[in-house]
């Protein structure tokens, strides 16, 4: 069993990836490269070998921030990561290598993202799901399994005359306003606009924003990826004085119809906690809870520090940019969000 650092494109690789139905976007080499280049944050992708057969694969994105510390993650800007693998020698192969890639580098941790527990002894995050709503190729299907409140819901934004539209790079701007307003609101560095950028740019086919307008004033918005049979919104805002009228539950809907006539198998409503605001209102429509097994090693000598809004240590900070003026709250997020991966 052979472990390196992939650096040209490998077909063996592209290949081993295709044939995992547990493969998600962010396993593929071009999603760190495309951190890499949106964000600056240095990407190692590991790969095991059998001979010359592909038989694992770790991405890992390296975070060295003043702020934040020197740690890496599996993997960048995506709620999953971790590896894959087919055997237990891949697995172990491939994490001996990351852990003395992160003693090389100094590292205090490294944070896998796994789908699946890793058997070694590591720290543990509790209480993180992601929740999958499973898909039907008849949307209407899907439509008579909510609960009436949610269908009631999506009435409402629709006899508002909310109009839901779609498309590219050309939705980016009216995306971004309303997301880096929200991320404001919640005292939260927004990823900067050449990030999402970068995903349409590389991912044409798997990307898509959705956007919901009230007489021509954009309300709401969500950014849409489909990979493997899985529909992802990482990020989705309204403006919430507008909030009343349900533009949220319109904007979902129509994606989840959507993914239903694109083929998609699941929808991924995104990562929460355990009885927050945001697990209520996913939980609504009728989704599995998903378990996110997100394990760390931690450098002997060190003690683990998680970077979560969710942590009493930042409360403080995110005060703190609520005060801040939006253009001021904008000019610096790229700058600290991108160590926030």
């Amino acid at each position: 069993m052979n472990v390196g650092i992939l650096d040209i494109s490998d077909p063996a690789c592209d290949a081993f990836i295709s044939q995992r139905p547990d493969a998600k976007i962010c396993h593929l080499p071009a999603w760190g490269a495309m951190v890499e280049r949106a964000t600056g944050q240095k990407q190692f992708y590991l790969i095991a070998r059998d001979n010359s057969r592909a038989c694992g694969v770790l991405p890992l994105t390296h975070i060295r921030s003043f702020l934040f510390g020197n740690h890496m993650v599996s993997q960048g800007v995506s709620n999953y990561g971790g590896m894959l693998v087919d055997s237990p020698e891949a697995r172990d192969a491939l994490f001996e290598f990351a852990v003395d890639l992160a003693k090389r580098l100094k590292c205090e941790s490294i944070e896998f993202r796994n789908s699946e527990p890793l058997p070694y002894n590591l720290e543990s995050r509790e209480g993180k799901i992601s929740m999958h709503l499973c898909l039907s190729p008849d949307p209407e299907r899907i439509w008579k399994s909510f609960d009436p409140k949610v269908r009631n819901q999506v009435r409402k934004a629709e006899k508002s005359n909310i109009i839901v539209t779609n498309g590219g790079s050309e939705f980016l701007n009216d995306f971004y306003k309303v997301y880096a307003i929200r991320m404001h609101q919640l005292g939260t560095p927004a990823y900067p606009r050449e990030l999402m950028h970068s995903i349409l740019q590389e991912f044409p086919h798997y990307s898509r924003i959705f956007v919901a307008r009230l007489h021509e004033l954009v309300i709401g918005a969500g950014f849409v990826i489909c990979y493997n049979g899985l529909v992802e919104i990482p990020w989705a805002a309204t403006l919430v004085e507008y909030n009343n009228l349900c533009p949220n539950n319109l904007l979902y809907w129509l994606i989840i119809k959507y993914s239903c006539l694109a083929g998609a198998a699941y929808f991924d409503f995104g990562r929460c906690t355990i009885g927050g605001n945001t697990h209520h209102f996913k939980q609504q429509w009728g989704p599995e809870p998903v378990e996110l097994h997100y394990q760390y090693w931690v450098c002997p000598g060190r003690q683990l520090s998680i970077l979560s809004p969710d942590s009493p240590k930042y409360q403080r900070k995110i005060e703190l940019w609520k005060r801040l003026p939006l253009w001021m709250a904008n000019l610096l997020s790229p700058y600290i969000s991108r160590n926030l991966v």
